[in-house]
């Protein structure tokens, strides 16, 4: 059969040797299906690998992300439990008590001799002066005090002698009972150990 169309650069191709009418092959179904399949063994694969590192470890994602919330809410803890010890520290210390004002040295109870000697006497002119402050005195406790008259030398105000240091005790309570405020250690008139002298009625 003769072709009537005219020759052209398609039929120079075909005269040369290359090819004429090729179509690409069809390919076979298990290349297809090949792709997926490598992608999801390859996926499964690394999901195997990371549960078995994280069995290994004890430590699973939602472990971890559970762990964090915890953590932190410790961390946050941690001050007031710091500031709650601190006060209870501080209410436990034990508060200085004030040290103790030293008390005065107390004065030695007075010695008085209810049986020392005492003589009463009136060098004041009044009559039964001597006789009336002796009988207070007696009143008091005193053993049996002497009244009699002032002779010698007359003091210019009512006192009360004691001979001896061991009766200056017994001479205040004398002169305190009598109302006398003259009170002296010296040399009795009457040898006794402690003497009223009266020139005025006390």
């Amino acid at each position: 059969m003769t072709s009537d169309y005219q020759r052209d650069e398609f039929d120079e191709i075909a005269s040369s040797g290359g090819p004429v009418g090729v179509h690409r092959a069809p390919r076979p179904w298990w290349t297809v299906a090949m792709v997926p399949l490598v992608v999801f063994i390859v996926a499964g694969l690394v999901a195997f690998i990371v549960a078995q590192l994280f069995w290994n470890t004890g430590v699973t994602p939602a472990s971890e992300s559970s762990a964090s919330p915890t953590v932190e809410a410790t961390a946050s803890a941690e001050p007031t439990a710091e500031a709650s010890g601190s006060t209870d520290g501080a209410s436990e210390e034990p508060t200085e008590e004030p040290s103790e004002t030293p008390s005065e040295t107390a004065e030695p109870e007075p010695v008085i001799d209810y049986e020392a000697e005492i003589a009463v006497l009136n060098g004041s002119g009044i009559t039964g002066l001597a006789g009336s402050n002796a009988a207070i005195l007696e009143d008091a406790g005193f053993a049996a005090p002497a009244a009699a008259n002032l002779s010698g030398d007359i003091p210019t105000a009512n006192r009360v002698v004691y001979a001896d240091e061991a009766f200056a005790d017994t001479a205040d309570e004398v002169a305190s009972l009598l109302g006398i405020d003259t009170v002296e250690m010296d040399a009795t008139s009457t040898d006794v150990d402690v003497e009223v002298q009266l020139v005025s009625e006390p």
